[in-house]
């Protein structure tokens, strides 16, 4: 019964949503306020969606439902940016032309364009700017949020240069030693810094970091702090490897499986967060963690995530 009811509740979402997918795209939010949320019938249950501001790939904007408050907030946050962005255009050409641009370009090169990195770096500041809480969900509650943000973006914009430089320096360093002369018997060690440092920093990073992007220079202290003692501790760092990876395996495979589109589980989300804190407390615990973490308490989290 209760799967049946599931399926049920999945579908109404899910006809809803297509529902919208067919609608004109739109300048903006509209003139009366969207919704919390809107409810509809389908096979006899009551099935809630939650409509939210998307910018689709043609630049334009559409209204779109999703089967979670919480994923409906994320999409909406990121829409409302992004209209931000459309509605600026002196401020975003303000934006790429400041000097910090150009030396983070150099040290992303290696992962990503220049462009990649500018679009990153508007849409984090237009998130920090005006796509706070509580978002706009009406035309004239937007324009106020622009009037009202419109002189802090390009502040915004060279603090937020200061962090992504600090961030990709560090990140720099340990793709130095990475890359130097390999010792075999440490492969293994040197894989799975490599794919961390693959995690932190990609196209997109900046925004998705948020308030994290400030402790990306511990995250790479750790990391080379643990290459330096690994030849010495290789037995310990083994064991340790085997149970972070056991739990990134599980959250990236839970990761994939319920991501859709661009929109994710804020909880997954911040537990990505929470496996780097606990790199930090096994292999390099002199640095301190910002909260209490061991394998044990993030088995636990996983089982209060997965288990709804």
């Amino acid at each position: 019964m209760e799967q049946r009811f599931e399926a049920a509740a999945s579908a109404g979402a899910q006809a809803l949503a297509e529902q919208v997918s067919h609608e004109p795209a739109v300048a903006g939010l509209p003139k009366e306020p969207l919704p919390a949320s809107r409810v509809t019938t389908q096979a006899g249950i009551r099935v809630e969606a939650y409509p939210a501001l998307v910018a689709t790939d043609a630049n334009e904007f559409k209204v779109a439902l999703f089967d979670h408050p919480a994923k409906a907030d994320a999409a909406h946050q990121e829409g409302i940016a992004r209209l931000g962005i459309a509605k600026r255009p002196e401020q975003v050409k303000a934006i790429k032309q400041l000097p910090g641009v150009e030396k983070c370009a150099l040290l992303f090169a290696k992962v990503g364009s220049k462009q990649a990195l500018i679009d990153d770096l508007l849409l984090a500041v237009f998130t920090q700017v005006v796509a706070q809480h509580p978002l706009p969900r009406s035309e004239e509650e937007f324009n106020q949020r622009l009037d009202a943000t419109q002189g802090l973006l390009v502040d915004e914009a060279k603090a937020l240069l200061i962090r992504v430089e600090a961030a990709l320096q560090g990140h720099l360093a340990v793709s130095k030693v990475l890359k130097g002369k390999l010792n075999f018997a440490l492969a293994l060690v040197y894989s799975d810094v490599s794919a961390q440092m693959q995690r932190l920093v990609y196209p997109g990073f900046i925004r998705d970091a948020g308030a994290w992007l400030d402790e990306y220079p511990r995250y790479t202290e750790a990391a080379l702090i643990r290459l330096e003692k690994a030849a010495r501790e290789r037995g310990r760092d083994q064991m340790m490897m085997q149970d972070v990876q056991s739990l990134e395996a599980r959250f990236d495979a839970r990761r994939e499986s319920e991501r859709r589109g661009r929109v994710e589980d804020p909880e997954l989300v911040a537990f990505g967060w929470w496996l780097q804190e606990l790199r930090v407390s096994l292999f390099a615990q002199q640095l301190g963690t910002s909260m209490m973490v061991s394998v044990k308490r993030l088995e636990k989290r996983w089982q209060e995530i997965t288990s709804v």
